[in-house]
């Protein structure tokens, strides 16, 4: 089986690809992929994708075909929408969408794209396992929560652009840029996946002072979890 880890920064991909007994490098265009294997065996593929939904897709995509992942995960970070999630806390995904698609004039539901079902449901197997994987990291079990991820082209750090993804997904938790295309893409191809994005910043300071220092610890614990989850797969 081959692991699938999809990160869209360098920032992201650093802890994971330290904890990798050896691994290889491949570049197609600008994605970068790296094949290694675990500390228990586990066969992987990590890759930074990029910022954005484009880069996410076309990722997921080559990762899935080129590369012949099983399985699906995106690991990062993310800015927080569910009340009382604190910076470096960890949501990994029930569901995913688009908070920015609106095709409802056609009949579809706000956040669902066209033909496709009202949000990405992350493989509820993987789930269990996630819960299971985070109560065996004593730093991290208290504060991991789990629900609904939503992504758009945008980094959300106004109170205003906030509320606005609160008034119309009341159960969001997190707001990222790639985790909706990644869900798309691999629902696309029938392939289980799950969303673990560690919280950075609140999506609400309208300077990126927050985002900018949080950045590596939040992406460290969420990679923790990621590798927690992989020994149960």
């Amino acid at each position: 089986m081959i692991i699938g880890i999809i990160c869209a920064m360098d920032e992201e991909t650093e802890y994971l690809l330290s904890k990798l007994s050896d691994y290889t490098t491949e570049n197609i265009g600008e994605f970068v992929f790296y094949k290694g294997k675990t500390a228990e065996g586990r066969e992987v593929v990590i890759s930074r994708s990029g910022i954005g939904r484009a880069m996410s897709a076309a990722d997921t995509a080559l990762m899935i075909n080129q590369f012949k992942a099983d399985i699906i995960i995106n690991s990062g970070i993310a800015g927080a929408l569910g009340a009382g999630l604190k910076v470096n806390d960890i949501v990994f995904s029930t569901g995913a969408l688009y908070h920015d698609a609106d095709f409802t004039p056609f009949g579809y539901k706000l956040g669902q794209m066209p033909g496709q079902p009202e949000q990405f449901n992350a493989d509820p197997e993987l789930i269990a396992k996630a819960d299971i994987a985070a109560s065996t990291i004593t730093e991290l079990k208290d504060h991991i929560k789990k629900g609904l991820i939503v992504s758009g082209d945008q980094f959300i750090n106004t109170p205003e652009d906030k509320k606005k993804i609160l008034d119309s997904f009341p159960s969001a938790m997190a707001t990222e840029c790639e985790g909706a295309p990644i869900a798309h893409i691999a629902h696309s191809f029938s392939k289980p996946f799950i969303i673990i994005r560690s919280i950075s910043d609140n999506a609400d300071e309208t300077e990126t002072d927050v985002y900018d220092f949080n950045t590596k610890s939040a992406a460290q614990n969420s990679a923790k979890l990621v590798l927690s989850l992989i020994k149960l797969i």
